[in-house]
């Protein structure tokens, strides 16, 4: 299940402005108060590792570490459930009437090509449905590593360092799982292109994390929003996700502890990203 949401969270790097720099961390600042923000792929191919050492510094510096969610709690019982409440649907509806004729073949077909049978996933929404061929891609293509994210949240429990979460995983299934609500052939559409080319995307947004390439990061993601409706999964994604998580990067901001703050990259490129949003609150920025 953790990898589920993991997956999906990689999603967004498929379907989401500084000068190329080192790394994909920043410090921020304003008077005494700091913090540290670091973008981050959720699913990371194993060589990949070690991370460019500025994640180090910035977590040996750190207080306090603030992730996303909690994706441990997927490996509950209540995770689970919380997960197949929003992941399903619950008024009779099904994957085959949603989509319309076409797209659901064309669904079919790939999931043909990937090895899944489509058929034990007619109760559930296309969100979870992608998510899940997502996840059997990157797992062929031997992309499907630990994440950036899941790096640090186990070196936070073995050192025993606090960690501060900007959603509940509840939150973030209600959002993750229900992007596609009324424009369910759109999603699918747009999704199907994106799954074509997982692999040759993936190593692009890669590269460009690497080097702290928001430029080439915000071109990839803003490209999906070349629709109307690719506009309003964008905003539902990252915009508005972001603009809710500024009031708590506030709070932390006015405590003498030091966060390190782990984000998905795309979260720090494009437009309002949490940089963006932050230099305009009067913060200073600087990448490392």
């Amino acid at each position: 299940m953790k990898k589920l949401l993991t997956g999906l969270s990689a999603a967004l790097l498929l379907c989401v402005s500084t000068v190329q720099a080192d790394t994909s961390v920043w410090q921020v600042t304003k008077g005494e108060q700091r913090l540290y923000i670091a973008g981050t792929v959720h699913l990371l191919p194993p060589e990949q590792f070690p991370l460019p050492q500025e994640f180090s510094q910035a977590y040996s510096q750190a207080d306090t570490l603030v992730f996303e969610t909690d994706v441990r709690e997927l490996e509950t019982a209540k995770g689970m459930q919380l997960l197949m409440q929003h992941a399903m649907y619950s008024d009779g509806r099904s994957l085959s009437q949603v989509l319309s004729a076409t797209t659901y073949q064309q669904l079919q077909q790939y999931a043909k090509t990937q090895g899944v049978d489509l058929a034990p996933l007619n109760n559930f929404k296309p969100d979870f449905v992608l998510l899940t061929l997502m996840q059997v891609a990157l797992q062929k293509a031997g992309m499907a590593g630990e994440g950036v994210d899941m790096h640090f949240l186990k070196q936070a429990v073995t050192d025993n360092k606090p960690m501060l979460f900007l959603e509940t995983v509840e939150q973030q299934l209600a959002m993750l799982l229900n992007i596609s609500a009324e424009n369910e052939d759109a999603f699918v559409t747009q999704n199907l292109q994106q799954l074509s080319e997982l692999e040759a995307e993936l190593t692009k947004i890669i590269a460009a994390w690497r080097s702290g390439d928001t430029d080439t990061m915000a071109a990839l993601a803003m490209a999906f929003t070349d629709t109307p409706e690719g506009k309003l999964f964008y905003d539902a994604l990252l915009v508005q996700r972001n603009k809710n998580w500024l009031p708590q990067l506030e709070q932390m901001l006015a405590t003498p502890e030091v966060e390190l703050v782990l984000v998905g990259a795309l979260h720090l490129a494009g437009e309002a990203n949490v940089l963006q949003l932050l230099r305009e609150q009067g913060y200073s920025i600087t990448q490392l």
